[in-house]
């Protein structure tokens, strides 16, 4: 095995958990996926990509030390901000500074790439909680990722926000398959909310959309999201979202080219197309 293949075998898959508005549950999937993985024994990071909105470490109870402004600016090194999670997985934190990701010189870009390269090989997966809708950022990370993860709910507006994201996504930046979890929603309710969004796909859309399951409504959520921690226990709920976290990871990943780390990166630093109006469903 040459030295690439050796650097590719150490290097972690990438997943992104988007979605087309706010609301939806993303980050609540995105924590709660990257805790599943570190039971299974995988070394996982969890990146807070949420521009301006960053709240992975709210839903966590952590108190960020820095984020990445702190290390493009050279005040400290990405193994200094990363925060461990008692759950077993690291997490990133991203705040406003990842915005500066494409605006970096090139001199900037060797340094955090070279970073990146040295952490990847600590981990087995890296899980982006990106922004909600169809702004830059999102696409950068969305698309620079190896397997994309699209969260929604059957209210009218997630169905239409969430196509527009995928529309964007396969037109613009040649993303072409997507899983998709529908959530807040009985089992009939989100089958149907999938067709609607199937239908439409495929009349317009090349892509292919694999439905992954769906999370039911529960008090037990919000009543987490307020204490500031993880779901705890054994429930019908806690063992549905396991199941259904299993079946996320266990999917076969789109690219397999794409997935290392600082592919990851490389791909988010490199300028972007111009977003095009897009269609409502």
């Amino acid at each position: 095995m040459n030295a690439s293949h050796e650097e590719a075998a150490r290097a972690p898959k990438v997943i992104a958990v988007a979605s087309g508005k706010g609301g939806v549950g993303k980050t609540f999937v995105s924590v709660h996926l990257a805790a599943h993985a570190a039971r299974q024994g995988q070394r996982t990071l969890l990146l807070d990509a949420d521009l301006g909105l960053a709240n992975v470490d709210v839903m966590l109870g952590l108190s960020p030390i820095g984020t990445i402004a702190d290390v493009l600016h050279g005040g400290a090194e990405l193994s200094d901000i990363i925060l461990p999670v008692s759950e077993g997985f690291d997490v990133l934190p991203g705040g406003s500074g990842l915005s500066e990701l494409t605006q970096l010189d090139a001199q900037a870009q060797i340094r955090l790439l070279d970073e990146l390269q040295s952490i990847g090989s600590h981990y087995d997966l890296a899980i982006v909680d990106t922004g909600a809708g169809i702004g830059d950022n999102v696409l950068y990370f969305v698309s620079s990722a190896q397997a994309a993860l699209v969260v929604l709910t059957p209210d009218p507006t997630s169905l239409t926000d969430a196509y527009a994201l995928i529309k964007v996504l396969s037109k613009q930046r040649d993303v072409r398959r997507f899983m998709v979890l529908v959530n807040q929603a009985e089992e009939f309710d989100a089958q149907l909310t999938f067709r609607r969004l199937l239908s439409v796909s495929d009349r317009y859309l090349d892509v292919y959309l694999d439905y992954v399951g769906h999370l039911p409504p529960s008090p037990e959520v919000q009543k987490h999201i307020r204490l500031q921690r993880l779901l705890q226990g054994r429930s019908a709920f806690s063992e549905h979202l396991d199941q259904l976290l299993g079946e996320v990871l266990a999917r076969p990943v789109g690219r397999a080219d794409d997935g290392r780390l600082q592919l990851f990166w490389q791909h988010s630093l490199r300028a972007g197309l111009e977003t095009e109006p897009v269609e409502g469903v």
